[in-house]
């Protein structure tokens, strides 16, 4: 768990005051971390965090800190016994961040963005000096690809653990978690497990013109003579490759930032939660504060579930968002969106992501051994961003990150879809990078999108976009719109620098869907585009009735004594058929109020019986919107990746991690489906597992009492071992019968496992893996 403490960190102040005090004269708008002002806040803050630890050290005696923030957080990583939790969070003056589980999302690129220009032919501005760091699963230092030959350490360097460092490699840090306990985890590189680092680094910063040993092609990553900091943050084995969990990604983070790292690579995401109680993006956005770009894979989830799967922390402000495309060295086209690269809205904020689009799609890189693979994913294409960061940084080193933000996506390309007509923002952001118009963007943009959001026929909103001379820039541009009959009101010219009012007026007879195109700035044959979005809503859930639910427990419900207004629920917009639950419910729905009012850990609905023929699907929405779903929790899938039923529809919707407000529980009946009567379970803050307890044989079965007081016992949990054979088990009133057929008479070995329905959605942006699962070990005798 996270800790942190009222007052802002270092970045934060540092971003507000904007003062020399905390920086200097060569780089004023970068962080300066032995400034006299930044030692003295860092030192208050240190003897704040001090005296909050020996607050909780005195209520809870077991309590550990394994990391300290105060750059990017203010706080620390502490480890206390799960059974202490609300302890913790009863202590004055610590507001606690449970941990959320991260995982990788998974050559012409160089050419097709534009880094051979940059680069020189002597290679003069290929990154020289910048220090990226790879915030993933370990890099391995000795690969052909980062050969330290003809670098030297800079100032200050090596960091970590410098046995696996060189002068290419110059930081070396892992960041292992409380638990597992692993045997690598605690190594920068794990010589069984670590290869997605691999890849994602080379593409980054890869040396240029490394031979490839077997394809006969050279390899260069994009800014080939930058740095590299290896930040292994992913530690956890899983079934799905190494995961970290939020407290280590924050002290990555934090770490990278301390050492003086000019970008960080995020290759790595989960789905959104609420932004407030999003740690990851927030440390990603101070980050941006101390003057550090981050760049953040967007999420390869588009196939299965449509517009609205940005991942986190991609969905983090103040971070580079990437999409993919195609390109790469397998790649048989250039150009065309990936069919798996996440599109936007960031599903729960809303907001208009992703912000640009890189190659990621048989991309060839680095792989353990020293060879060399081709990998597709937004993973693949958000280190081409980090290098290309990297570049800019070197060549301009007074820009901002927000500066090298804006750069990169008013001056991006065309992304097609496998024809000429070009894909919408919320596919590709600004577009594919082009490095060569980024180094002269002329203008910078403040901010880089114009995200409208949810809009009412009749509604209007104005946003206000500051434009700055990024160099050969002054003057009056003129305005136009890419999108023929977009409800945006702007004026013909605009002035840099100046103001740029753009308005939204949404007709009353417009139809609902999405509005996305281009504010395009052009002026003597040069143009720079501003990507918008809003979706015109027409919310219909608002005028069914709603029942306050507030009993947790069991209630009966009935669908026929609803209406049927609402057919479709988003974000994300899961199309027919992509999905393994019903999307369509054009039937009869029924809702139910709940308030929350205080931070909790989840809340959630299982539906447990229905009437013989009856149809019924649960989902949750925020605000009495069926625009507004709240996360993917809110579908009727099982969401946890460490159970075998994972991916399997169920009929369970609830919320991890919700923050305070108004949430509606709904009903509905799918399409050709009957209304009717059914059963339900609600709950609220279930961290707890079932109870198992051993009764004993009775007429040839092994019976146990399994019970649950928060979601309910999840029949579909149970599984028995006997003697280490699997048994199937029955289960009906609290009691879990096992058949004893073939078992001797004598003592026997069993294990039983059981899970309650608050796990089908914990996945893993929780504390641990499994709470909500009790397994017992234990022997019995057959009479």
């Amino acid at each position: 768990m996270v800790v942190t403490l009222k007052s802002p960190p270092l970045a934060q102040v540092f971003a507000r005051q904007g003062t020399l005090a905390f920086s200097s004269f060569a780089r004023p708008k970068r962080l300066l971390l032995n400034a006299p002002a930044s030692q003295n806040y860092l030192q208050q803050l240190d003897t704040a965090q001090r005296v909050l630890q020996a607050r909780i050290h005195t209520r809870i005696p077991k309590a550990r800190v394994r990391w300290r923030f105060g750059v990017v957080l203010n706080g620390f990583a502490v480890v206390v016994p799960r059974s202490e939790l609300a302890e913790l969070s009863s202590v004055a003056g610590a507001q606690v961040w449970p941990s959320v589980r991260y995982h990788a999302l998974l050559d012409m690129t160089p050419q097709i963005i534009g880094a051979p220009t940059l680069w020189g032919p002597t290679l003069a501005t290929a990154g020289q000096g910048m220090k990226i760091a790879i915030v993933d699963d370990g890099i391995d230092q000795t690969h052909p690809f980062f050969a330290p030959a003809g670098y030297a350490y800079p100032a200050g360097f090596p960091k970590g653990q410098t046995a696996y460092t060189t002068p290419k490699v110059i930081v070396a840090r892992a960041f292992a978690p409380a638990t597992p306990v692993y045997a690598n985890a605690k190594l920068p590189f794990d010589p069984e497990l670590s290869d997605h680092g691999i890849h994602v680094a080379g593409i980054a910063a890869g040396n240029n013109n490394t031979p490839t040993r077997t394809g006969g092609f050279r390899l260069s990553g994009i800014a080939p003579r930058a740095y590299l900091g290896n930040y292994k943050a992913l530690g956890t084995p899983s079934e799905f490759g190494l995961n970290g969990n939020s407290p280590e990604l924050a002290a990555a983070i934090e770490a990278a930032v301390r050492d003086g790292m000019d970008v960080i690579n995020f290759s790595i995401g989960e789905t959104e939660i609420d932004p407030s109680r999003d740690l990851v993006a927030r440390a990603l956005n101070a980050a941006a504060d101390a003057g550090v770009v981050s760049t953040v894979a967007a999420g390869n989830d588009f196939g299965e579930l449509g517009f609205g799967s940005i991942t986190s922390p991609a969905n983090a402000a103040k971070a580079i968002a990437v999409a993919a495309s195609s390109g790469g060295h397998g790649s048989p086209d250039v150009d065309n969106i990936a069919d798996f690269s996440s599109a936007g809205p960031a599903p729960y904020s809303l907001t208009l992501k992703p912000d640009v689009t890189a190659p990621g799609q048989s991309v060839a890189s680095g792989a353990p051994g020293g060879g060399f693979v081709e990998s597709s994913g937004t993973s693949m294409a958000a280190p081409h961003v980090a290098g290309a960061a990297a570049l800019l940084g070197q060549r301009h080193p007074t820009w901002t990150p927000a500066q090298i933000k804006s750069a990169l996506m008013l001056t991006g390309d065309p992304v097609h879809n496998g024809g000429t007509a070009e894909v919408n923002p919320l596919r590709e952001g600004g577009g594919r990078i082009d490095l060569v118009r980024a180094d002269q963007p002329l203008v910078f943009a403040s901010p880089t999108n114009l995200s409208f959001g949810l809009l009412k026929p009749g509604a209007s909103a104005q946003r206000t976009v500051t434009l700055a001379d990024a160099g050969g820039g002054t003057g009056v541009w003129n305005l136009t719109t890419s999108s023929a009959g977009a409800p945006l009101s702007l004026p013909a010219q605009a002035t840099v620098p100046g103001p740029l009012p753009v308005r939204a007026v949404v007709p009353r007879n417009a139809r609902e869907g999405e509005v996305t195109g281009f504010v395009i700035l052009s002026r003597e044959g040069n143009r720079r585009r501003i990507p918008f979005w809003l979706r015109v809503e027409r919310p219909r859930l608002r005028l069914d009735r709603q029942v306050a639910l507030v009993r947790p427990g069991e209630h009966t419900a009935n669908t026929s004594r609803g209406a049927s207004r609402v057919s479709s629920y988003r974000y994300p917009d899961v199309l027919p058929g992509h999905a393994a639950y019903p999307v369509r419910l054009s039937g009869r729905e029924i809702v139910y109020r709940v308030r929350i009012r205080r931070r909790i850990a989840n809340f959630g609905v299982a539906v447990i019986a229905r009437d013989r023929g009856i149809g019924v699907e649960p989902r949750v929405v925020r605000s009495g919107d069926e625009n507004r779903l709240a996360g993917n929790t809110a579908l009727p899938v099982d969401q946890n990746p460490y159970r075998s039923s994972f991916g399997r529809h169920r009929l369970v919707a609830g919320v991890v991690l919700p923050g305070p407000g108004v949430y509606d529980v709904v009903f509905d009946t799918p399409r050709g489906a009957r209304s009717g009567g059914f059963r339900f379970r609600f709950w609220q803050g279930d961290v707890r597992p079932p109870s198992v307890r051993v009764l004993g044989v009775r007429e040839g079965l092994l019976e146990l009492a399994v019970s649950d007081g928060g979601s309910g016992v999840d029949p579909l949990s149970l599984q028995a071992r006997i003697d280490d054979d699997l048994v199937p088990v029955s289960f009906a009133s609290g009691r879990a019968r096992l058949s004893l057929a073939g078992a001797a008479r004598g003592r026997h070995t069993l294990s039983f496992t059981a899970s309650d329905y608050q796990e089908t959605k914990n996945m893993e942006n929780v504390a641990r893996i499994l709470p909500n699962t009790r397994t017992v070990r234990t022997t019995f005798v057959r009479p």
